[in-house]
Order: structure tokens, then sequence, then C-alpha cells
């Protein structure tokens, strides 16, 4: 049976900078690393958002990235 080990995880949101001549969206992402396993998808969305309010762009999405070791 395999065993799943948590190493880290990463927090994405990404924002809506702007948009070009043809009127389609520009992006930008803002990373943050070493997240912790124990918080909850609500805690990170709740944080996002608070992280998100402060930045003139509109926040587009929010991604969580799980990296774990399989043995």
């Amino acid at each position: 049976m395999a065993k799943v080990n948590f190493v880290g995880a990463t927090l994405r949101l990404k924002y809506v900078a702007g948009h070009n001549a043809q009127n389609e969206p520009m992006f930008t992402t803002k990373t943050y690393r070493n997240l912790n396993g124990s918080h909850t998808g609500e805690d990170l969305v709740a944080v996002a958002y608070a992280i998100a309010s402060l930045s003139s762009h509109a926040l587009d999405s929010i991604v969580k990235q799980e990296t774990t070791d399989l043995t």
C-alpha cells in the first residue's frame, strides 16, 4: 500500500492586471509558498480574499497546489 507524505503547499492568487488592445484580460500572479498542511480550504480562501483586498487589481482565481511524496 502506498504511503502519502505531505511535503508542502503553494497558494497562487491570479489578478486581472488590465486589458490589451483587443480588450482581452491580462493577468498577473502572486505566489505564497511554504503553506502548512493543516490549513483548511475555508482558511485559505479567507486569507486570499484578505490579501486581495489590499490590491488595486481584481482577483480572478485562487489556486492551492500541494506537493506530496509517495512511498
